[in-house]
């Protein structure tokens, strides 16, 4: 498995090029060096990473594939900073060029807005036609927000069909593949993985047959932005492939066996507990956590409970946490053309992973399920 060389470092050494200041969300992590990048993965050890539900990191995987899109890349740019400003998604998709691209096999219908979701701008209904008939209909694409943050005008772009949290998506593998397809017309920077053959090829031998991308999500990730610890384990769905398309991210990446060692690791220490009670701020809560996630059964289920909060403060704020992690080399830095691979089969056989922004600039990614045909 390939080490990391990603480091902790200091605000002194922020004027070296090669020295970033990590913060999500208004809290300050630290400082990493990012040091040299390991060397090229060949498929064959991807998959062994992938069979331990490790994340395989491929640095400049799809780089000759970017500069085909340039075009593209800057349109969704444009789509992107126009949203954070306020335009309007309807007024973006009438114009003449996103027109042509929906063209006679997505009809839009309507927009609308979740008021239980605060995150939600607005979703865009579709129908799916052939030959002038509707074939498919409920179909969307949802803009949200990522955070509650003013500060973070990170968006992702996501498509899918049916009512999210109730429709089981891997039931209708045609909906999934329309949802795609409206994707790729909308972005069609979607081809610089979706049509990447020696992409889909480490992924088949991978997963041990041919494969589609569906479920599929337009990042933009902004200074200050990222995505908190997570995993993204989906009924039916196999994996992620994460494409970095333009800026830098910085993450941790590991299976859900590491990351649970590594919480185990970090009770061990008194000056953890110490950071970890003050990030809590409620004794109870610190004492009744800290007893039960040091039986790794009950660990696994805390983890599996999105509404958790206590692990949700353990895992993204507290300093000393992220420290350990850098020093026990799970850290990756991801450029323009840099794949990440992760497994995401069950709650169990899935690898988590955290994201933060690096630089001053918003940088776009491609984040798309991996479905076995």
């Amino acid at each position: 498995m390939l080490k990391s060389s990603i480091s902790l470092s200091s605000e002194s050494n922020i004027n070296n090029p090669a020295c970033f200041k990590i913060r999500r969300r208004g809290f300050l992590y630290g400082y990493i060096d990012i040091g040299e990048k390991p060397a090229v993965i060949e498929p064959s050890e991807a998959a062994l990473l992938w069979k331990g539900n490790n994340p395989a990191y491929l640095p400049q995987f799809v780089l000759s594939n970017l500069e085909k899109y340039s075009d593209e890349i800057e349109k969704s740019k444009l789509m992107f900073e126009t949203i954070t400003r306020g335009g309007e998604i309807e007024d973006i998709l009438d114009l003449p060029e996103y027109r042509e691209r929906l063209g006679e096999r997505f009809e839009m219908l309507a927009t609308r807005c979740d008021d239980a979701d605060p995150q939600e701008i607005i979703s865009v209904d579709f129908d799916v036609m052939e030959n002038g008939e509707m074939v498919m209909e409920d179909v969307w694409m949802r803009v949200s927000h990522l955070s509650f943050e003013n500060d973070d005008d990170s968006l992702r772009f996501r498509f899918s069909f049916g009512m999210e949290g109730y429709d089981d998506v891997s039931e209708d593998f045609k909906r999934q593949l329309a949802a795609a397809e409206l994707c790729e017309n909308l972005f069609p920077e979607s081809a610089i993985i979706s049509k990447d053959e020696k992409l889909h090829q480490c992924l088949s031998e991978m997963v041990g047959g041919d494969i589609v991308m569906v479920e599929r999500i337009i990042y933009f990730n902004a200074p200050n932005g990222g995505a908190q610890f997570h995993h993204d384990a989906e009924k039916g769905h196999l994996g992620v492939v994460y494409a970095q398309i333009t800026g830098e991210t910085f993450w941790f990446a590991m299976s859900k066996e590491d990351l649970m060692d590594e919480i185990l690791l970090f009770f061990k220490k008194e000056s953890n507990l110490n950071a970890l009670e003050e990030a809590i701020n409620n004794e109870l809560e610190f004492n009744k956590f800290v007893s039960e996630a040091n039986k790794r059964d009950c660990l696994s289920d805390i983890l599996g409970d999105p509404a958790h909060n206590t692990i949700s403060i353990l895992l993204n704020n507290v300093q000393s946490f992220f420290e350990q992690l850098v020093e026990n080399e799970f850290g990756y830095y991801l450029k323009a053309g840099d794949i990440m691979l992760l497994p995401q089969e069950s709650m169990k056989a899935c690898a988590w992973h955290s994201v933060f922004t690096i630089g001053d600039t918003a940088g776009q990614a491609l984040s798309y399920a991996i479905k076995r045909v």
